[in-house]
């Protein structure tokens, strides 16, 4: 499983350029989970993923992090770093059934 979280707040003007940047992103990945996180309202979650600044993107493969980006994120350099997870996902999946039908 992959997931994208953005972690953002609403005074933040980097944070909009973000999600301007992000527009549409779920459309192209919908086996993606993305969430965004608002750390004015939901700090207890940026505090479990250590987040302090704004914005921050983080992809998980499998609840492992593969990539941190702290400031704004290029789209394409995201969508690189939501390739690389799904290979790893998919990679882990591969090993273990690999595994199992031994």
């Amino acid at each position: 499983m992959i997931e994208v979280l953005l972690f953002t707040q609403e005074t933040c003007g980097a944070c909009a350029t973000q999600r301007e940047k992000n527009e549409g992103i779920e459309d192209a990945y919908p086996d993606i989970e993305f969430r965004k996180v608002d750390i004015q309202t939901d700090l207890g979650t940026a505090k479990e993923y250590a987040v302090r600044k704004t914005p921050t993107t983080l992809v998980y493969a499998n609840g492992d992090r593969t990539e941190e980006f702290i400031g704004i994120v290029e789209r394409d350099e995201l969508e690189a770093a939501i390739e690389d997870a799904d290979q790893q996902s998919t990679g882990l999946a591969e090993r273990l059934a690999s595994i199992v039908r031994r």
